[in-house]
């Protein structure tokens, strides 16, 4: 009799199993045709350290979403004072000239984004590139006095960082500083792509590595160092430290279909 009660238990426990089972593989297989192969379209809108982004996005697989997009830096103006070295008449002249740096550029991406527990929770990691926008500060500036001395046959540069942007005889400054046109990226952060429900939000998280800085002179092109080593003002750091331009975002996204 005990014999019976244990099997007839045993074929119960099976029966639940199995049950179990189907409705956890019928579940995988929604989950699965939900993000099949470009199945679906999402976009978003957001806003942070690379400016204003708009970007479309489409399934590859359950873990595997993949987007394009661009981001639009709005103006921004900085205006200050640099050192002036030059000579005139024979003699050595240091002056101070009013320049504006002006930070603003366009740049287009596409990304993968990877998110390892797909089923419970919205985590990811992306990676993928930027390219455009390598001109990363425009550098203009002018001086009356200046002029004047170059009239006479003096020759003044501006001194940025390690190097040297030479005065035209307009007493004018124009170049600034770019990176490389190729930029890899990487990052992480909460939020899907393609919302499971019509809309949701999304934080993101990276780095963006577009290498060492190079000061330009426009007519002129890329300068060379004028000294042998690396200067410690606070140029040549920020300019050091542009090197991994840090990336933080927040988007709101719609599934289109």
């Amino acid at each position: 009799m005990k014999n019976v009660k244990n099997l007839s238990f045993a074929k119960s426990l099976i029966v639940g199993l199995m049950l179990m089972a189907g409705v956890t593989t019928a579940s995988a297989q929604e989950n699965s045709a939900f993000f099949g192969l470009a199945n679906r379209v999402g976009a978003g809108v957001g806003v942070g350290t690379e400016g204003i982004g708009v970007d479309v996005a489409v399934p590859v697989t359950k873990y595997l979403q993949a987007r394009v997009g661009f981001n639009v830096m709005p103006n921004i103006n900085i205006n200050t004072t640099a050192d002036v070295s030059g000579t005139a008449a024979g003699y050595s002249y240091n002056e101070q000239m009013d320049v504006k740096g002006k930070f603003s550029r366009t740049t287009f991406d596409f990304k993968v984004d990877c998110y390892p527990f797909a089923n419970a929770s919205s985590f990811f990691v992306t990676a993928g590139f930027s390219v455009g926008g390598d001109k990363l500060v425009k550098i203009t500036g002018h001086s009356d006095q200046l002029k004047q001395h170059i009239a006479e046959g003096g020759k003044y540069n501006l001194e940025i960082g390690d190097y040297q942007i030479p005065v035209d005889a307009n007493g004018d400054v124009s170049g600034g500083v770019k990176v490389k046109n190729f930029r890899p990226y990487l990052g992480l952060g909460f939020g899907r792509l393609i919302p499971k429900k019509r809309f949701g939000a999304r934080f993101e998280l990276g780095a963006q590595f577009q290498g060492k800085p190079v000061v330009y002179a426009d007519g002129v092109g890329d300068l060379t160092k004028v000294m042998d080593q690396d200067t410690d003002d606070d140029i040549s750091k920020f300019m050091d430290w542009l090197q991994v331009y840090p990336v933080l975002k927040v988007s709101f996204r719609g599934r289109i279909l």
